[in-house]
Parts: C-alpha cells; structure tokens; sequence
C-alpha cells in the first residue's frame, strides 16, 4: 500500500483576531506580516502533481518576537452552532462512517464531536505529538553541527588521519553555506574551504578520511515502514549527516530546496555519501585523500581535535521545514534526538517512548494512544481526535512559555494555500496540520473564530469512500468553526 504523505504548502491573507487571542508577528529582512495563526492544510495529488507558493524563510532568531502571548478564554464557544457543522460532514459525499472529530475549547473540554476518543491511524498529524515533544525537551535554537576533526599528529610526510563527524544535519548542501535556505544552510563547500585552511596551518597536505556516523546507533528504520516507504522514498535510514535528506535526483535539479516537490529514491549510506562527496571536494582543492573512494566508519576518538566545522540551520527552523513539508524523515528525526536528550533507548522504539512519556506528562489526554513511529508514516499508529486537539492547545501554551517560534511549521492561508476553499475573511486565523495516507484524510489545528474565541479541533477519517471528497469535507467544516 503506498503512503502519500506529501505536503502542499498553501496559505492566505492576514486576518486581524480579537486583540487578546494568539497573535505572532514574524519580520523578514524583506517582509512583515502580521499572523493571528498560521494555517497549514496539504493536499496531496494522487497523480503525484504537486502546485506550491514560495514561502519567505525566516532566517534569523531575532527577526521573531511574540506578542499578545495570552489565550481568550473570555469568550465562550458557541457548541451549538458546532453541531450544523458536525451534520453536514456526516453527510458530506464520500466520508462514510469511520471517523473521528474533536472540538476543543481552550480549557481542554471537548464541546463537540463524533467518536472523538476512538483512536484511529492518523497519518503525518502524528507528527504534530513529535513537534510538542522536541520542542519540550530540545534547545530549539540550537544547531546541529558538521566537525572535521584531526586524530593524533601529522607523520613526517606531512600526513594525517581526519574524521568527518555528522551531528543530524541531514539537510547539507554541496555548495558553499546558503544562508537564505534551511535546506542547505550548511554547505559541503563551506567546510572543505575551512578544513583546506586548517590543514594547511598545520603542514597537512595528505590525509586519510573517516567518518563518524554513530549518532543514531544502529537501528535507523521504524519496524514495518517497508510497507510504506520503498526504495526510501518518503523517508531514508536516521543518519548522523545528509546531503538534501539523501535524495537521488540523478541530474535533475531541485527546483526550490526548502520545499520538497518530487520525491526521488534514496539509499541507505547516507553519512557515507556526505563522506565521499566531501573527499571528492577535498581532492579538488589540493588536498590528497589517500582513501577517497572509500572512506572508513569509525567513532570519533575521545583525544581527536576539531579544526573546522558548519552549523545547520537552528532547530526551530528545521522543525518548521519538518512539518511544512510533513518530511518523514526529519520527524523521525527529531524523535531520535528527544530519546536521546530524555536518555530513553536509542532507537525507533525509544524514540516512540520517550515522545509518548512526554506528551502523557504534559497532561495530554492520550487515550488509546499507539505511537508505531514518530512521523505517522509505519502503519498502525492509533491517536484519538481528543489527543490530537489536545496537542494543538498544548503547542500554542508552549509557544507562550518560550520565545522560541515552536509553530512556525504550520502554514499561513493565502499565502501557502492560495488555492484553499475558504473564504478570505478567515485568512490568517487557522492553524493546522494534515495527514494522508491511501485510506486516511486527518486535519487538526487551532482557530481564531470570527468572535476572538479560540477552538482546537481534529478529524481523523479513515476508510472512506472517496478520499478526495473526505479531505475537502475536513476543510469544509475547518472553514464553518473559524466563521463560528
């Protein structure tokens, strides 16, 4: 069965909400724009098609201040003009009768719903629970850096042992550092120029190349994604480093490196790679690589010293890439690195736990919860429509506590979507996230209603009869809350 989860990336005009609600105001060198939410609502063509809107980066943590950082809990939600929109869904053409909704008032009562405590698979929403996760227990401004290290001293020869060590960016570039991307904001080219440099002060013009590649241990596959992810296209093996999430695109270019359009094979060395293209790049500029063609897998020695390296974008900005582009990969990704921190196993199955622990102990109803791996990807992944709009209350009471911009992934209507079914008036007063899979259309988010109230919701159906119809029905009744 094959697995679409592929996000397209939509968005619209800003919407002034109630003064009190949630408003984030994010400043470009460019641009400014005012956002009561940000709404992020992916469709996905079956033919494989794919239309996008380019989407400014925010590319600097100072360009990004919150404001107004207080919920309005004042004004009540009106539930029963909640119930036209759950009948109407309930008849719209093609969703049948297997699904979920939640709706969810900033206290966390479910005012309105269907099943909404009945768990079921909810495709890439679930990456929603590993965004909470990472941003609760990561530096969010932090960044994943790519060393060079020297092992020992330079032989008489002028000759010595260096290692590459990959720290998670698996969004390299080959180029020199592109600070206008997150895609490609650390460049291969960049750490070739300042190891050439490093070297040469140290009278090293031979060396032989090793990478470390050991961040992630040795498991890097969820148990049952070959179900959904031949050839590794929608997600590769966990890696220490990458160059553009390993994508084979075999002589064709990719158009706009921060959104990911097509989805070319991978492999499964994708730290080796890094390697080779690295000794290739550092051939060409003088050095000899006695081993190029073969570099050697080894774990960095404890008394080896760094002598150049390039940092990544800051993890705020690689989760927005996560969840704008609903990337499999870097959603396992950041499970991964959660396990670690928290000191869970280091492996899929820790970083399920460790991203479970954390949403069961922010107070999260998790009900029913089975998480099969951190993306939504695996098969058989179970969450109620209740624990995912919880999790929407949940990430806007964290984005209030740090000024780290948690949800930054979740797309802007009008601008991100302009082709979205919804009328004008609500543009910037939604915030969601999809997910997809062949019998799986899911929606969650928070809104900003007409009023200057606030709703979460969530709607998991499954199984349904026509599955282009059931994702317009989920932006169908997304679009009557936020007229509520």
């Amino acid at each position: 069965m094959s697995a679409w989860h592929r996000n397209h990336d939509t968005a619209g005009k800003t919407h002034a909400p109630s003064s009190a609600a949630v408003r984030i105001i994010a400043s470009t060198v460019a641009t400014a724009l005012v956002f009561g939410c940000f709404t992020a609502i992916h469709r996905y063509a079956r033919t494989g098609g794919d239309e996008r809107a380019d989407v400014t980066v925010r590319v600097a943590r100072q360009n990004v201040q919150l404001l107004a950082p207080d919920l309005d809990t004042s004004t009540s939600i009106n539930a029963a003009a909640v119930q036209p929109l759950l009948d109407a869904y309930a008849q719209s053409a093609g969703v049948g009768t297997t699904y979920s909704i939640a709706v969810m008032d900033a206290q966390g009562n479910v005012i309105a719903g269907h099943e909404p405590d009945t768990a079921r698979e909810p495709a890439s929403t679930t990456k929603t629970l590993t965004a909470f996760a990472a941003a609760s227990a990561l530096d969010l401004y932090s960044t994943l850096d790519t060393q060079v290290y020297v092992t020992g001293a330079a032989d008489a020869k002028g000759a010595a042992t260096i290692v590459l060590k990959g720290n998670g960016d698996v969004l390299l570039g080959t180029g020199a550092n592109d600070a206008s991307h997150i895609n490609g904001r650390a460049g291969i080219a960049t750490l070739v120029q300042r190891t050439v440099t490093a070297l040469a002060a140290q009278g090293i013009a031979s060396v032989t190349l090793e990478y470390d590649d050991s961040l992630f241990g040795s498991k890097r596959l969820p148990d049952g994604i070959e179900q959904t992810d031949e050839d590794y296209i929608y997600e590769m093996p966990a890696s220490s480093m990458a160059i553009d999430m390993d994508r084979q695109w075999g002589g064709v270019t990719n158009p706009n490196p921060d959104h990911i359009m097509n989805y070319p094979t991978k492999t499964d060395t994708p730290a080796l790679n890094v390697a080779t293209e690295f000794a290739s790049q550092l051939a060409a500029a003088g050095v000899t690589v006695s081993n190029a063609d073969a570099p050697a897998s080894v774990q960095t020695p404890s008394d080896a010293t760094m002598i150049a390296s390039v940092q990544s974008a800051p993890l705020w900005e690689v989760m927005r890439f996560m969840l704008k582009n609903s990337s499999n990969t870097l959603a396992e990704e950041f499970g991964r690195l959660v396990a670690i921190k928290t000191g869970a196993e280091n492996s899929p199955e820790g970083a399920v736990k460790a991203v479970t622990q954390i949403v069961q102990d922010a107070g999260i109803k998790t009900d029913g919860l089975s998480l099969r791996d951190c993306s939504g990807l695996t098969l058989g992944t179970r969450i109620s429509a209740t624990t995912l709009a919880d999790v929407q209350r949940h990430l806007v009471l964290l984005q209030q506590e740090d000024s780290a911009p948690v949800m930054e992934g979740e797309l802007l209507a009008g601008v991100d979507r302009p082709h979205a079914p919804y009328d004008h008036s609500i543009y910037g007063s939604m915030m969601t996230k999809t997910g997809t899979q062949d019998n799986v259309r899911s929606l969650c988010g928070t809104i900003v209603t007409k009023d200057g109230g606030v709703v979460f919701f969530a709607i998991v159906c499954v199984d349904m009869g026509d599955w282009s119809a059931a994702g317009a029905a989920n932006d169908v009744f997304a679009s009557g809350l936020a007229m509520l």
